[in-house]
């Protein structure tokens, strides 16, 4: 196959674009969801993780956190001090992590695990929801 027919051969592309994903090892999960992330304003940061910046204030993201946790599981443990709170949802274990990033924004970390395994579509869920009852205040 020539290099002229390979540019013209939307199946050999694909082809190329999935190997090369998959040669990159690991590294093809997160930026694939970072790119679906997008339209919820987040970022995978890593297998279990997922998180975003806001500029709403940290007790409204508390409030909203408490509220979509307690509908979509139970809400085990939380410490307002330290900005976290625990729930199991899904049968995964999901923490929420409130942190300042400065005067004006808000970190929002979501980590979900079932046992060892990550459940990143269960933390992207989580964070979703949150910023959608964010939306609605």
């Amino acid at each position: 196959m020539t290099v002229r027919n390979f540019k013209s051969n939307p199946v050999a592309s694909a082809v190329l674009a999935l190997a090369l994903c998959v040669g990159a090892g690991g590294c093809a999960i997160p930026i694939i969801l970072a790119v679906g992330a997008g339209a919820v304003g987040g970022y995978a940061v890593s297998r279990d993780t997922f998180e975003g910046t806001t500029s709403r204030s940290q007790d409204e993201l508390w409030e909203s956190s408490s509220r979509v946790l307690s509908i979509m599981g139970s809400l085990e443990d939380n410490d307002r001090k330290s900005g976290q709170l625990s729930a199991i949802v899904n049968g995964a274990r999901v923490t929420v992590t409130i942190l300042p990033v400065n005067l004006t924004t808000t970190k929002l970390r979501i980590k979900a695990r079932k046992g060892i395994f990550p459940r990143i579509a269960t933390a992207q869920d989580v964070y979703a929801k949150i910023m959608n009852q964010m939306e609605q205040q």
